[in-house]
């Protein structure tokens, strides 16, 4: 296994940061920010990327701006020192005339007060009910701009917050902890124990689903991992779920 070395991270980022640019750049017209990798001052197995200008990305509907997205990430070595891994991210949606966020993805490493994943939702209903009655006509922006034109305003309700998809959604254990820890809730003695059991179970049954969306991707991890795995004889190889991978 490659040394992890400083100079072997920031390759590693960098090639990251490109994916990332290539993203925006595959679905947004224009010029966009570059992603930009740099080690943190004083600790060199930390690389943080940010765009440049920070501003982020101007995205439009009927080529007139109406948000901003910016990204920014901190990344390392995970626990084995092998592969990449992102300590922090924070993706924030801005209007196009405001400095505060409509709303912002969070991923920190938790310390178990708050989700380490999460959505903290910034603007006031206006602001995000004006966006709404701007958007484009394309896609669901076409069936809203039809409720416009007949009258009827948007709600905040109707902007969906993508959580993870059918494998990776929150569940019902998330919901409960962090309304009890928000709004400070009466609760029985022991409800965190029963909380992380039954989080631990909803946890293990989607991992196992998981596997049998795309076990070629499993069957390749364990094996990195020193296990042996092999396929039953006579039996074809399961192809993988993209129905279930790619979902919104």
């Amino acid at each position: 296994m490659p040394e992890p070395t400083p100079q072997r991270l920031v390759a590693k980022v960098e090639e990251f940061a490109d994916e990332l640019g290539a993203l925006l750049s595959g679905v947004f017209p224009g010029q966009h920010p570059d992603f930009l990798a740099r080690v943190t001052e004083g600790e060199s197995t930390l690389v943080i990327i940010e765009q440049d200008p920070p501003t982020g990305i101007e995205l439009t509907a009927a080529e007139e701006p109406l948000l901003r997205l910016t990204a920014s990430y901190r990344c390392s070595w995970d626990h084995a020192g092998e592969f990449l891994a992102v300590l922090e991210s924070t993706f924030a949606v801005f209007t196009s005339q405001s400095d505060e966020p409509l709303f912002r993805y969070d991923f920190i490493e938790s310390d178990g007060k708050v989700p380490g994943a999460h959505l903290n939702v910034h603007g006031h209903r206006d602001e995000m009910v004006f966006a709404l009655t701007s958007a484009g006509r394309r896609l669901r922006g076409r069936a809203r701009s039809a409720t416009v034109s007949r009258g009827r305003v948007p709600r905040l309700a109707s902007f969906h917050f993508p959580l993870g998809g059918p494998r990776f959604r929150p569940s019902l254990e998330d919901v409960v902890e962090i309304v009890v820890r928000e709004f400070g809730l009466d609760t029985n003695p022991g409800w965190e124990r029963a909380v992380q059991t039954g989080r631990s179970a909803w946890r293990e049954k989607q991992l196992r689903s998981a596997v049998r969306d795309d076990p070629e991707s499993a069957a390749d991890t364990l094996t990195s991992l020193g296990y042996t795995v092999s396929w039953p004889d006579g039996q074809e190889r399961r192809p993988r779920r993209d129905e279930r991978i790619l979902a919104l």
